[in-house]
């Protein structure tokens, strides 16, 4: 039996149709809804990754680790990362079929993460975001990077956890 890589995903297109009753003992409610132009319901659902398997020298993560760069440096070393530790386990792949990042907290003013692939912004993380991005035709390591749009130590840091897996 294989080892899988599957990823769930969804999608829900939100409209604001106005008409807030404002706020009422302390809770302001507003009017929005799925928009029926995307059939007024959640889009997505399970995505295995073709024939990919891994084995367990191909997945690695990083845990609580702060991003330090605010120009994209590629996934292949801990160099966009405070301190660039090594990986909190697992091994890096050289090839990269899913890239998983969630952004947990934030000290200070610090507006977005993003996640790039090839020099392609793919996800914008704000504080308590994450996104998986599957990739299933292969990305090298290199090539699949993280910065942040302000890093000043102990001031402006964003804390991630970065999961990649691959071949």
């Amino acid at each position: 039996m294989a080892n899988e890589i599957r990823i769930k995903t969804s999608i829900e297109v939100i409209q604001d149709v106005g008409g807030s009753l404002g706020a009422h003992e302390g809770i302001t409610y507003t009017n929005k809804q799925l928009d029926g132009n995307a059939d007024s319901r959640s889009w997505g659902g399970v995505y295995a990754l073709g024939t990919r398997t891994y084995t367990d020298d191909n997945v690695a993560y990083w845990k609580n680790v702060v991003v330090e760069d605010t120009s994209v440096q590629g996934l292949d070393n801990g160099d966009a990362f405070v301190d660039e530790p090594a990986v909190t386990d697992g091994t890096l792949p050289s090839t990269v079929y899913a890239i998983a990042v969630e952004r947990p907290s934030t000290l200070g003013t610090v507006a977005t993460v993003d996640i790039t692939v090839s020099g392609e912004v793919l996800a914008k993380l704000a504080p308590g975001e994450g996104v998986v991005i599957p990739l299933e035709m292969g990305e090298a390591i290199a090539s699949c990077g993280i910065e942040t749009s302000a890093y000043s130590a102990g001031v402006n840091e964003a804390t991630v956890n970065v999961m990649v897996v691959g071949v």
